[in-house]
């Protein structure tokens, strides 16, 4: 996938607020389509709902998120998460009907992904003490990187509409993966545990420099 822009965000902050009334006024229920209803879910008052929409008052990313998943609208959800920094742009919802299409589409990017990682390895085993990778295979490195990336976008794009075609609960997935990942012993468990690591990191670095 060429990369023919010099900017990576695609949506301004400024639009958060028309993002949000149009998932609001395109809602797949009825009820949510209200300034009303979705004021009432949201815990917030009719005119703060209206600021938000028209832009003349901020949304905490969290507000903006639960508004999104109020409506089920995996789009919206995916653009403010673009919009504060956290996520690659929306991938088009039209794309994402077709169940077919997408396993087709997601098996093409892991092979793809597959052969990133055949050449990094090739990267990995020509390097020498203190080579400069990004100077040395600074092309090749992101190459191999975007096609990894893709897989990202991909997956992100093919758990939506297994949502919307399949019935896939997506808050019943991430339990059960935090679940195994727990118990692989692979997440931060707690903030104490982050201070912990954190400490070992810094003691760790400073003996290297000394």
């Amino acid at each position: 996938m060429a990369n023919t822009l010099s900017q990576t965000r695609l949506y301004h902050a400024s639009q958060i607020g028309d993002v949000l009334r149009i998932a609001r006024e395109r809602a797949s229920k009825p009820e949510h389509r209200t300034k009303q209803r979705m004021a009432e879910e949201l815990g917030i008052t009719v005119a703060r709902l209206t600021r938000i929409e028209e832009g003349t008052a901020q949304v905490p990313l969290e507000l903006a998120i639960q508004w999104c998943q109020i409506v089920n609208d995996h789009t919206a959800l995916a653009k403010v998460r673009h919009i504060w920094g956290l996520d690659l742009p929306a991938t088009n919802p039209l794309l994402q009907e077709d169940m077919l299409s997408q396993l087709i589409n997601f098996r093409r990017q892991a092979t793809q992904a597959i052969e990133a990682i055949a050449g990094l390895l090739d990267i990995s085993v020509q390097l020498r003490p203190g080579d400069n990778v990004a100077e040395r295979f600074g092309k090749e490195l992101y190459e191999h990187a975007e096609e990894i990336l893709d897989m990202k976008q991909a997956t992100e794009s093919l758990l939506t509409s297994l949502s919307l075609n399949w019935g896939l609960d997506r808050e019943k997935l991430r339990r059960s993966w935090t679940q195994e990942a727990l118990a692989d012993g692979v997440l931060v468990t707690s903030v104490s545990h982050y201070e912990e690591i954190k400490k070992e990191q810094f003691f760790s670095e400073r003996a290297a420099s000394l």
